[in-house]
């Protein structure tokens, strides 16, 4: 298996399958490491939860951005600390208001990558006890749900106002799957979509901070 030039700790992976998942190739190959954390991901929370939901979303940063900020992965942890924070706030008084609630971990990858006019992003995948958080919700940020969260946990992590914020945050086309620990048609269907994550292209390699990361949980 040949490694990655640009950082030969990775190894390339050019065939369509990971596991005997489908896995997207046509943007060149993708990094074996990156895959594996994905793998592992999806797999531990599938291991706690029978369905699954995971959620694909961008975050972008303004122009003119402090560019200390991108000398290490300080932002893209903030935002999950941030996230994180409001899903436990928002089902502890949930709990204290006698609700029903379901608990999650919060399970995650990133990809941090270089647009084609040298700005940095991130793609991001989300997975959440589907019983916990179903939807990404409507888009609308008065509303107490996982849209409003992802703005308000980025706005936090970039210190910036809301105002600020606007087109800083992408949602794609299709963004929610629903993933069943005994279906593996929704295990193929998220897995292919997250696998774009793991790709080697437009990535900065051996710069000293990560390209791709997980959570541990």
């Amino acid at each position: 298996m040949k490694r990655n030039p640009l950082n030969t700790n990775h190894h390339l992976h050019k065939e369509a399958t990971y596991q005997g998942y489908a896995v997207q190739t046509g943007h060149g190959p993708l990094i074996e490491e990156h895959l594996k954390k994905t793998f592992d991901c999806f797999q531990r929370a599938l291991d706690q939860y029978p369905r699954v939901s995971m959620m694909r979303f961008d975050l972008h940063i303004p122009e003119n951005y402090f560019a200390n900020a991108f000398s290490d992965n300080s932002l893209i942890n903030r935002f999950f600390a941030s996230l994180r924070s409001q899903i436990q706030h928002s089902q502890s008084r949930s709990r204290k208001q006698g609700n029903r609630v379901h608990d999650t971990e919060v399970r995650y990858t990133w990809g941090r990558e270089l647009s084609g006019t040298g700005r940095v992003h991130y793609h991001v995948t989300l997975l959440l006890n589907h019983d916990a958080y179903a939807h990404i919700g409507d888009f609308n940020l008065e509303r107490s749900n996982m849209y409003s969260r992802i703005h308000k946990a980025w706005e936090s992590a970039l210190g910036i106002f809301r105002e600020d914020l606007v087109g800083m945050i992408h949602i794609p086309e299709n963004p929610t799957y629903m993933v069943k620990r005994d279906d593996m048609q929704s295990r193929e269907d998220a897995f292919y979509r997250a696998s774009y994550l793991c790709k080697m292209d437009t990535k900065e390699h051996g710069q000293g901070f990560h390209s791709f990361g997980s959570s541990r949980i």
